[in-house]
């Protein structure tokens, strides 16, 4: 009857089954918050090196050279830059599976609609975000651009290329947060502290 059986009990009474939902539902809330994380940041990461690369054109505020550094026809990022990119990704994608999370009261099903659109939005507006800032940080040089009005002096454009990197990074790891929780602020489920660190 035991080898027969599709759940053995190991131990008396039902809390094992309880324990076993709450398992299952926890591993069903990481799993969302990795595919969230996932869409979100490619979305982020392929929309903008597109229109990065298709859109902005350095030379036209630059110039073929600025402070002796010799401009590129178009943005880009060096691969390097693009590899750590995506290396620290996957490490921030390995954390989630030692998330803090609270499993649901209700049984979970997949949304898989609900689920790309949050993705979506929440990888759009890094998107949105970061190219903002790709066209004021270009446009540095200019005396009407946003740079200028700030009382900032133009950078140069391999101080862009950084800044770049730097925030494409960092909105990466900041949309982990915002993925993790899906209904609620970020702030209303304490992270563990791995994927924190």
């Amino acid at each position: 009857a035991r080898a027969a059986a599709d759940i053995v009990l190991t131990e008396p009474g039902l809390s094992v089954l309880i324990h076993g939902i709450e398992i299952a539902r926890t591993i069903f809330g990481r799993m969302r918050s990795f595919l969230t994380y996932r869409i979100a940041a490619t979305i982020q990461l392929l929309f903008f090196f597109v229109i990065a690369v298709f859109s902005f054109d350095p030379r036209h505020t630059y110039g073929e050279i600025f402070q002796g550094e010799k401009i590129p026809d178009f943005f880009a990022l060096p691969v390097l830059l693009l590899m750590l990119i995506t290396l620290l990704n996957d490490g921030t994608l390995i954390t989630i599976g030692y998330d803090n999370v609270t499993p649901n009261r209700r049984p979970e099903k997949w949304n898989l609609r609900v689920l790309f659109l949050a993705s979506s939005v929440l990888g759009a507006v890094a998107c949105l975000s970061s190219l903002l800032l790709l066209a004021a940080a270009l446009a540095s040089p200019n005396p009407d651009g946003v740079f200028a009005r700030m009382g900032l002096r133009a950078l140069p454009y391999g101080k862009v290329v950084t800044m770049m990197y730097l925030k494409i990074s960092i909105s990466d790891f900041l949309t982990l947060f915002s993925s993790r929780t899906h209904g609620d602020w970020f702030w209303s489920s304490r992270p563990n502290w791995i994927l924190l660190l």
